[in-house]
């Protein structure tokens, strides 16, 4: 390795811890970014980057999975998410001569309608909320085991009156063999344009590795993640989880080591006992530790999910269970336009 490539890989490094330093105690914006594209990650537990070439919604979130056996193929979805908050994703792959193949996606937030009031507290109006990105995304072929690719993002938010502009880029590379499969994913790196009032805010910058393995012998596969890496100490104390003692004292949470490692993690299996049907199923232990009740956490990180496969086109479900009074149902699409024969390959 020359002098200026170690130089270049350095800065690099050190621009990247930069970037996580600034995400400590949620104070990144657009975190639309970070919800789940796709059916299938949501019932995998939320965040499974790892290759899957017959669902082109992954490639929102891992370029490298962009591949030219997706061309032809359009997808969009739609998920009913908590209150009257919905978001969606529509993608389309283009067969491109050189270049192989080339990704282009969009996806939106809508907040739904809000009652204005002035100081006094009359109400003066309504007012909506909303935020969309614009995907453009590549992959390259390093050989037949590794990929790399790259993603470009515009972003466009408008809360109220207050709009604001931003620029990301995200970095992947997989490794994919018959029965093994891997994503280092670095995302939302990246800057706001134009702010919402003057004061520049972080984009939700985020390290991921996602492993997958499929049983020799068993229609199973297993998916682990590992998210949030910038930032080691991920854990804090869930006051819903507080307890008095005889004298009336507070008791908090008592947030150990372990507590870290863990909520770093996602868990996931997909279980395929037919070629054309898949029943998936995922627990976010993080998401379970943050937003479950004292006596019923643990239900909060489930995740559930199945997808059916047909000639034509292809239809996923996902259901993630954020809260006990909250949840959401995810619904996607797949259409071969070009009619190539993606259900006849093999997709595991």
């Amino acid at each position: 390795m020359g002098k200026h490539h170690f130089k270049f890989i350095l800065y690099f490094f050190l621009w990247i811890s930069g970037q996580a330093l600034a995400q400590i105690g949620g104070t990144a914006t657009y975190r639309f970014l970070n919800l789940s594209p796709s059916p299938i990650q949501t019932a995998l537990g939320g965040k499974q980057f790892v290759p899957m070439t017959y669902d082109i919604l992954q490639n929102f979130s891992n370029p490298s999975v962009i591949s030219p056996d997706q061309s032809g193929q359009i997808s969009l979805n739609y998920t009913s998410y908590i209150t009257d908050i919905n978001y969606g994703h529509i993608g389309y792959v283009w067969k491109i001569p050189k270049l192989q193949s080339l990704f282009t996606g969009i996806s939106y937030l809508n907040y739904g309608k809000f009652v204005a009031a002035d100081e006094s507290g009359e109400i003066t109006g309504n007012f909506t909320a909303s935020e969309t990105a614009f995907y453009v995304g590549y992959a390259h072929a390093i050989d037949d085991k590794w990929k790399t690719g790259i993603s470009l993002k515009f972003i466009y938010s408008q809360l109220e009156r207050f709009r604001s502009t931003g620029l990301a880029f995200d970095l992947a590379i997989s490794y994919l063999t018959e029965f093994n499969s891997g994503s280092l994913i670095i995302r939302n790196i990246g800057t706001q344009l134009t702010t919402y009032n003057g004061v520049k805010e972080p984009l939700p910058f985020e390290i991921a590795l996602s492993y997958a393995r499929l049983l020799e012998h068993a229609p199973l596969r297993l998916f682990i993640t590992l998210e949030n890496l910038q930032q080691p100490a991920i854990a804090f104390v869930n006051t819903a989880r507080n307890q008095i003692d005889p004298d009336g004292n507070t008791i908090e949470e008592n947030i150990r080591f372990y507590h870290h490692i863990f909520r770093h993690m996602i868990l996931g299996a997909e279980v395929f006992p037919r070629k054309r049907f898949r029943f998936r199923m995922g627990y976010n232990f993080r998401r379970a530790a943050e937003l479950g009740l004292k006596d019923m956490n643990f239900s909060s990180g489930l995740s559930l999910g199945f997808g059916l496969r047909l000639n034509k086109f292809s239809l996923d479900y996902g259901y993630g269970q954020y809260h006990f009074a909250g949840n959401s149902h995810h619904l996607g699409i797949s259409i071969f336009l070009n009619n190539n024969k993606h259900e006849k390959k093999k997709e595991n």
